[in-house]
């Protein structure tokens, strides 16, 4: 289950230097569309041994059932993903690049989710021209089963459906970015794609994986068609096209959002939002994860509103009309 750029070992925790830009991370990832529902759990960990850990369950617009953020939490050197745990954040790693358990548990909500790969963990060096400095050492990405059950309040949530985990080490520096999608895909255990789109340091990237029919195949080139609403910023229908290393085209249409998340990230604000989709002609689940500077958000929105009747909006068009002004 792993490519020539990985090994077994790559599945636990990796020695960091400590530099304030080290860090390792892992993320894992549920949308139910059919409650209007999205989670993320996310733990991190940095080259002084101090880790951290987040949290969130939340509904269709940015409504939040659960959110714990924890940081500066110190770890022993030889604590592992096999046994991890920070803040109410649970991790355990089992037969590498094949399963994990993670939970958590936190003012009444609660998760239980176990995670069963169907596809070998790609890695970003496995993209043309490798993984990007800023970005990590390098990065796995991985699509699989996730079963469990998911608690709110007296609402319990029983799950069987797929999702996807990532898992990056090495120096992260998210001042680089100057825009990012990271979008993830799965239908049943035939079809998984993860791909990274976006802009950082003057380059463009098209990074990830295709992975159907029986091939994993690099992502050569990704077109992108998003409508977004007024409110959030969000997509609110989308549609890609892939092709990938072996000249296949996968095309990916979205048109119902069924959960947002919007939080801040590294300086930029990240919008998470899910629900179903087509991939291939075939029904399955998107994940879209977006990273913007806020106040190219706030500027969009108030261009996108074309009124004009608030001080901020009236602000964002002066900027937007303020062209070789010389300053004393």
């Amino acid at each position: 289950m792993t490519t020539t750029a990985l090994t077994d070992r790559d599945d636990r925790r990796h020695l960091l230097a400590d530099t304030p830009l080290e860090r390792e991370s892992l993320i894992f990832i549920l949308f139910l569309p059919e409650h209007d529902l999205g989670v993320i759990a996310y733990t991190w960990v940095n080259g002084a041994h101090e880790a951290g850990s987040m949290g969130l369950v939340f509904g269709r617009d940015n409504e939040r059932f659960a959110q714990f953020h924890t940081e500066g939490i110190p770890v022993l050197p030889d604590a592992d993903f096999d046994d991890w745990t920070v803040g109410p954040l649970t991790v355990r790693h089992g037969s590498p690049h094949k399963e994990a358990h993670v939970f958590f548990e936190h003012e009444g909500v609660k998760l239980d989710y176990h995670f069963t790969a169907t596809t070998p963990a790609f890695t970003y060096h496995d993209n043309e021209g490798g993984c990007p400095s800023w970005l990590a050492d390098n990065r796995l990405e991985q699509s699989g089963l996730v079963r469990g059950t998911l608690t709110v309040g007296d609402r319990v949530v029983p799950f069987d459906t797929t999702g996807h985990r990532d898992h990056s080490w090495g120096r992260r520096d998210w001042t680089a970015i100057h825009q990012y999608r990271w979008v993830n895909v799965q239908s049943g255990s035939d079809i998984a794609i993860n791909f990274l789109h976006g802009a950082a340091l003057d380059q463009s990237y098209h990074l990830g994986y295709v992975d159907r029919d029986g091939q994993q195949s690099p992502v050569r080139s990704i077109d992108v068609d998003i409508t977004r609403d007024l409110e959030h910023y969000s997509y609110t229908a989308a549609k890609f096209v892939l092709v990938d290393a072996l000249g296949r085209k996968t095309e990916i249409v979205a048109d119902e959002r069924t959960a947002l998340a919007v939080w801040p990230a590294g300086g930029l604000q990240s919008h998470d939002a899910g629900g179903p989709c087509v991939v291939a002609g075939r029904p399955g689940l998107i994940h879209i994860e977006e990273g913007w500077h806020p106040e190219f958000v706030a500027r969009r929105k108030a261009m996108m509103a074309d009124t004009f009747d608030t001080a901020e909006s009236r602000a964002v068009l002066s900027v937007n009309r303020d062209i070789g002004r010389i300053a004393h």
